[in-house]
């Protein structure tokens, strides 16, 4: 069973993936947790496969501000990336890649460890159209930056980015659906007639340009459960969020994707 489900996890990341490839052209916003901007720069990330699609080749090529650049490639092998509890990317071995489908992914820490630095990219796609976030901690547990990547596929963004999210009357139909550490997934009936709510427990808001709403707590500790959503109006009336949840002994628990359309 569990190796029908490490097969679609590898299949939804990368079942589309060609030995020509794909790119995805991008602009690689830094924030503080005041919301300042610390830097921002373009970034182009390419995957292909061989013809098998056991090995995906990763590179990254960056363009900064000052005119600079640099490039990474890593090397994914199925057979060593591909376990029970997600994929291991090469860049960041602590981290595992988890997937609902193409439009639905996320890179997350599968143990919270206090002096090590901890983190989550999620990502929203829609059409060749892709924002990811990525929340960062730093060794103490203290919320240290947000990346918001704004891409799209084979050139770069051509709109700016758009406003802040702050219509979100209505009712909404949310579709639902979980995953576990062992992979497994959980669609839960779909509900109707809802209201779309963004703040969440404990959490702190923020809001990024081009409807993005972020919910983290400025602090994690060992001993208190917590919670990191983000979420993205994909197009005028969806809303795409992601959460990751984590139990008292910041061991990861539970992946939950959802998308609201309004029905007004």
């Amino acid at each position: 069973m569990n190796m029908n489900l490490q097969e679609q996890n590898w299949i939804n990341l990368f079942g589309d993936i060609s030995p020509e490839g794909i790119a995805w052209y991008g602009i690689w916003t830094r924030y503080s947790p005041k919301l300042e901007v610390i830097t921002s720069f373009q970034g182009i990330r390419n995957l292909s496969a061989n013809n098998n699609k056991t090995v995906i080749t990763h590179r990254n090529n960056y363009t900064y501000a000052d005119g600079s650049t640099k490039e990474i490639q890593w090397l994914l092998d199925k057979e060593i990336a591909n376990q029970p509890d997600g994929i291991i990317h090469s860049g960041a071995e602590s981290m595992r890649v988890l997937s609902f489908s193409e439009e639905a992914k996320t890179s997350i820490c599968p143990q919270l460890k206090i002096e090590n630095p901890f983190g989550c990219e999620l990502f929203f796609q829609h059409q060749n159209f892709r924002t990811s976030v990525v929340v960062i901690y730093g060794e103490n547990g203290e919320l240290a930056r947000f990346t918001q990547i704004r891409e799209h596929l084979n050139s770069y963004p051509d709109q700016k980015p758009g406003a802040n999210l702050n219509n979100i009357s209505g009712n909404w139909v949310r579709k639902k659906q979980s995953m576990t550490p062992d992979l497994q997934v959980f669609q839960e009936p779909e509900m109707r007639e809802i209201e779309l709510n963004l703040t969440t427990g404990k959490n702190q808001i923020f809001f990024l340009p081009d409807g993005i709403v972020i919910n983290v707590p400025q602090q994690l500790k060992i001993g208190e459960e917590f919670e990191i959503l983000v979420g993205k109006m994909v197009i005028e009336n969806k809303y795409k969020r992601m959460t990751v949840k984590y139990d008292k002994n910041g061991k990861f628990i539970q992946l939950i994707s959802e998308v609201f359309d309004r029905k007004d």
